[in-house]
């Protein structure tokens, strides 16, 4: 069985979640299912990695691997010219893009799985049939942080009723497909994310005692609500720090904590490589997910590997993915209990700590990308049918 996997989300992100889910998944696909991602050039790290070539490629091997007057120019007219696109001399090729669709048009494959929302492809499908992964539906459950016509919302409309199948990361995210799209449950399979099972072993430390925060710090992700419930666990213990990774803080954020004196309590720290992100986590004194909603929430992962303890916002679907293996605490706009459940984790013995930590190990068994790889090549299976 053929499956081609297309070039969208790899062109949007150098790293991040869907196209590391993507690329593990093509990487741990069973015998019996030949994937193609359709890239020829990338940037994407995790394609990099797995020796897709990097981005410009082509170009440098246009005629000759030397630049030369005009080289720029007889490549684009080159190129745009042989896929059709007559309209586009003066642009950079869409090399990936254009690949898909040759592939498309040369029937090499027997079901088409779409990396992110997008309609090129539809119009080349003709009977092959389409599964579409749908990672969360946080822009419909949050229609306030959204615009009306967001781009992700339209798509949705449009791919969902023409999929042969949808795959949902969890039983949340099933059941909110269902709720809001009118999908019948029996065209949604859930395969939920797995983890690198690579093995890990801490390399640096850090000079003083740290909650860690991962990713992003906007909207649905209550980090402003997360600040404000900090503020007295840091005045109750001086030695405390917040590390958060993800982008700079903001003129807007870095006002917030000046106005409350908390400017030397929150450390800005980039993550460049697995190892950076699994060392700020294994010697975090805990790792806290604040968020309201989650499709998946592959940090829970990541620190159940690094060793570290989990403070998870009871909301969406971390209940479901972290079981018993969490510290729980209330979260929203109206109050939160995060203070007093940070104090019992203070006050856990060795003993009890080293038993929230094993069950952590013993949950993260439960993720892994083969499972995951095997039940989507089911899924391949059943719409081929």
């Amino acid at each position: 069985m053929k499956v081609l996997i297309d070039y969208t989300v790899f062109d949007i992100q150098t790293h991040g979640g869907i196209s590391r889910c993507f690329s593990e998944l093509y990487s741990h696909m069973p015998p019996n299912v030949s994937a193609t991602i359709g890239v020829l050039e990338t940037n994407n790290v995790y394609l990099q990695n797995l020796g897709f070539h990097r981005k410009g490629y082509l170009y440098r091997h246009f005629l000759t691997q030397t630049n030369f007057l005009g080289k720029r120019a007889l490549f684009k007219f080159s190129y745009n010219a042989a896929h059709g696109n007559y309209k586009t001399f003066d642009r950079w090729p869409s090399v990936n893009r254009d690949y898909c669709i040759q592939l498309l048009k040369e029937k090499a494959c027997d079901v088409f799985h779409p990396s992110f929302y997008t309609k090129y492809f539809l119009k080349y499908l003709e009977r092959t049939p389409f599964v579409l992964t749908v990672h969360d539906m946080i822009p419909e459950l949050f229609p306030q942080y959204f615009p009306r016509n967001d781009y992700q919302i339209e798509m949705k409309k449009l791919l969902i009723p023409q999929a042969a199948h949808i795959v949902a990361v969890s039983e949340r995210t099933k059941q909110d497909i269902i709720d809001l799209m009118k999908v019948p449950a029996d065209k949604i399979t859930v395969v939920y994310h797995g983890t690198d099972e690579s093995a890990y072993i801490p390399r640096t430390k850090m000079p003083f005692p740290y909650i860690l925060y991962v990713g992003d710090r906007n909207l649905y992700k209550n980090f402003g609500l997360f600040f404000r419930e900090c503020v007295p666990v840091l005045l109750a213990h001086q030695e405390l720090r917040v590390v958060c990774t993800g982008m700079p803080f903001s003129p807007e954020e870095q006002y917030m904590f000046r106005i409350c004196g908390m400017s030397n309590r929150f450390v800005h720290r980039w993550v460049l490589t697995d190892q950076i992100l699994l060392d700020l986590y294994h010697n975090a004194l805990v790792f806290v997910y604040p968020s309201a909603y989650e499709g998946f929430g592959i940090p829970i992962l990541e620190a159940y590997k690094a060793g570290c303890p989990v403070m998870l916002n009871r909301a969406s679907c971390f209940p479901e993915i972290a079981g018993d293996a969490a510290i729980y605490f209330h979260m929203d706009e109206r109050g939160s209990d995060f203070a007093e459940k940070f104090e019992e984790l203070c006050r856990l013995t060795d003993t009890e700590r080293t038993a929230l930590i094993n069950r952590q190990k013993e949950r993260l068994k439960r993720f892994s990308w083969q499972h995951a790889a095997a039940q989507l090549a089911q899924v391949y299976q059943k719409v081929t049918q």
